[in-house]
């Protein structure tokens, strides 16, 4: 129930950062798009509109209301995850999207926001043992169902957020550094062994050894790397100006308006624009973080943990595979790239972590 003196203790600076970041995504993504109508704009407007009322909703709402839920929202995700399998719309040679009416979504997105929620229910549930082997093993079941499911989409980039959502929440929360390191080198070995045995698909492989030598492959798989640093390189300082950028409008960098928009901000804005987004995005990491600890409930701290680890995961593979500091992933930037799947997901989680801020104080002196 929300009271009125926790408008109080809503976190400021975070509301305030989310708010710049929405309207300089949206301002980038007209600038990306303007060319063939404002549709895209506009369409993303409306998500806009339906994320704000999910950020509402769970801001609203006792955070510790979902450990109720989180058993029937662990089987609600992986039924949309199977659904998506068995009659999911299939684009770019993936099938990874529902279509209802006119509408797609996009299941993996909302398994992002399940994971958190019920893998902080099960920490919380479970304190006692978070540092023995058989709790940590349970976590990785419970993690590795939607991961294969998402896997087999394909989609490695929601795949590895998943992993890192799961790693980077029972870090936070205290579970034995051995562990971590074992399953990251485990998943390492398996790796290898999948790129060897086909697990990973051919244009995944493609993709990985372009990042590693994108001028081996210019006219294929290192074409989009290439372009990317070309884009944000051109803007030099201050940038070609808004609605300026010709690199994306005449066609050099594809998906512009998805996973590549940060090359609009470099190209349009310059080094001082880019540094600047990224500037607020470590704000918006900074208190999600201070959130955290400032809360004394373990189930509030391992959401907030989950959601840090949601848009730190997000911002460094999206921003980073611009550059070429990461591989070509096809993660979306919250807030900047098209799509209303994410974009709902990113406001229902910080609407989460403002509740988590709400009640931090109440916890403490109540």
């Amino acid at each position: 129930m929300w009271e009125r003196h926790m408008w109080k203790w809503v976190d400021w600076w975070l509301l305030g950062t989310m708010v710049v970041l929405q309207i300089t995504g949206m301002v980038t993504l007209a600038s990306a798009t303007y060319t063939t109508g404002w549709s895209k704009a506009m369409r993303q407007g409306m998500w806009m509109v339906l994320g704000w009322g999910m950020f509402f909703l769970a801001m609203r709402c006792d955070f510790q209301r979902w450990a109720r839920w989180a058993h029937w929202i662990y089987l609600g995700n992986l039924f949309l995850l199977v659904l998506v399998l068995l009659v999911g719309y299939e684009q770019y040679g993936a099938q990874r999207w529902l279509k209802i009416g006119g509408i797609t979504v996009q299941p993996s997105e909302f398994a992002k926001a399940s994971l958190i929620i019920t893998l902080a229910t099960f920490v919380a549930e479970n304190r006692k043992g978070l540092r023995e082997l058989g709790t940590f093993l349970r976590t990785g079941i419970h993690v590795g169902i939607p991961f294969a499911l998402v896997f087999l989409q394909p989609d490695l980039g929601t795949s590895l957020v998943l992993l890192a959502i799961w790693l980077g929440m029972l870090f936070f929360v205290g579970a034995p550094l051995r562990f971590l390191v074992a399953t990251v080198l485990t998943g390492i070995l398996l790796f290898a062994v999948g790129w060897h045995q086909g697990a990973i698909k051919d244009y995944q492989k493609q993709r990985l050894l372009a990042f590693l030598d994108p001028y081996s492959r210019a006219n294929k798989e290192g074409y989009h790397i290439i372009q990317s640093q070309l884009a944000i390189g051109s803007g030099g300082l201050t940038g070609k100006g808004l609605f300026q950028g010709r690199m994306g409008k005449l066609g050099f960098v594809p998906a512009q308006h998805t996973d590549f928009i940060f090359t609009v901000v470099g190209e349009e804005g310059g080094f001082f624009a880019a540094s600047s987004v990224v500037l607020l995005f470590s704000v918006l990491l900074w208190r999600l973080l201070t959130v955290m600890a400032e809360t004394e409930s373990l189930i509030g701290a391992s959401l907030v943990a989950g959601v840090f680890c949601y848009f730190a995961t997000h911002i460094f593979i999206n921003i980073g595979m611009t550059m070429r500091l990461t591989p070509i992933t096809g993660l979306p930037l919250p807030f900047f790239s098209a799509g209303g799947s994410n974009l709902v997901v990113s406001c229902f989680l910080l609407g989460i972590a403002q509740s988590v801020a709400a009640r931090r104080k109440r916890l403490v002196f109540g």
